[in-house]
């Protein structure tokens, strides 16, 4: 019988573990919270549990076999937490939490419980401080977000996305829509400006482009 004292813990631990950074994950709305956190630590546990213990049962079982399958099998849910938008990608820390969830039920599992909740808390703390951290850095970094209204046109957004690549500028988002009432196409860009280069400028020049009749600065 597999189940014991010891499973208990193992069970508990990780859904206090993978709550934890799960909070986190909820606190900045990001598409894998709580629940699927604990859910992912827990069954990761519970998997390695029982496999060692089948282990000890059946000799020449490889106590790692399923393990490595829990590792190389995340990747599914991860991929579902990430997000194209233009030419950005949103969700892939989220999925790399998600992974390294999956990595700590394993630690639980095999009884590591101290290993487990140091790297936890080190998890916790990278997601923390180091997200705070980064927006400081890319406000340092001139991020540029503006909103073009335009006439609906073929092969505007190419025609933005050059300008701003001859003005060095780094797109991080490109996104449009249609205004159907107004029969307008509404242009969302994000950019970081290159060196030498002011917002006035840019806009500037992103005003003789055909078609563009007003830009907004957020």
């Amino acid at each position: 019988m597999f189940f014991d004292a010891n499973s208990v813990i193992i069970i508990l631990l990780a859904a206090i573990i993978g709550g934890i950074i799960g909070l986190e994950r909820e606190s900045v709305n990001r598409p894998a919270g709580l629940r699927t956190h604990i859910l992912v630590c827990i069954a990761a546990a519970l998997i390695m549990d029982v496999n060692i213990k089948m282990s000890l049962i059946y000799n020449g079982t490889d106590p790692t076999r399923l393990g490595a399958q829990v590792i190389s099998g995340i990747g599914f849910l991860g991929a579902g937490t990430i997000i194209r938008e233009g030419p950005t990608v949103r969700g892939l820390t989220t999925a790399a939490s998600l992974w390294a969830v999956a990595c700590l039920g394993l630690v639980i599992g095999t009884g590591h419980y101290v290993n487990a909740i140091f790297a936890m808390l080190v998890i916790l703390i990278t997601l923390k401080t180091f997200s705070q951290f980064e927006k400081k850095f890319n406000k340092n970094r001139r991020q540029v977000h503006l909103t073009i209204r335009a006439v609906n046109r073929n092969k505007l957004i190419n025609e933005i996305a050059v300008l701003l690549g001859q003005l060095n500028c780094n797109i991080q988002k490109l996104d449009s829509d249609i205004d159907t009432d107004l029969q307008r196409t509404i242009i969302t860009v994000a950019f970081e400006l290159s060196h030498g280069i002011e917002v006035n400028q840019v806009i500037l020049k992103m005003k003789s482009i055909e078609g563009i009749v007003d830009i907004d600065q957020d």
